[in-house]
């Protein structure tokens, strides 16, 4: 099992879930901030997402040795996000800067002292 296929097939299953049943999650007081992100509580993403990634449920008993802290499982599976927010930004992808125009060509004007020495002196004798 490649983890960032199953961090990624776990973002999109997770949001999927979130999008379609929204209406009923936001009214339900499982609400919580962990490291300045506001989400869903971690064991509530976790009991959905083991239904939703069978390679989740298979991963989880070795997951579970390295730490049992459910908010570090839930950041190391990239999903500490504000769901909202991401759907927002998924629906409304940033815009693109123009394409970058070329400038007409300006006559060439060299900076050099000794051609505008020579350019004056030339000036002067005519």
């Amino acid at each position: 099992m490649n983890p960032e296929q199953l961090r990624q097939s776990a973002r999109s299953k997770w949001l999927a879930y979130y999008q379609e049943n929204r209406h009923w999650i936001v009214r339900l007081a499982i609400w919580s901030t962990y490291r300045g992100q506001r989400r869903p509580s971690s064991s509530f993403i976790l009991a959905v997402l083991t239904t939703l990634e069978p390679r989740l449920l298979d991963a989880l008993p070795v997951i579970v040795e390295l730490t049992n802290d459910p908010d570090r499982i839930i950041s190391a599976l990239g999903l500490n996000f504000n769901p909202d927010e991401e759907l927002a930004n998924r629906d409304n992808p940033p815009q693109l800067p123009p394409e970058p125009r070329l400038l007409p060509p300006q006559p060439f004007v060299s900076n050099r002292a000794e051609e505008h020495s020579e350019e004056a002196a030339q000036t002067h004798q005519t």
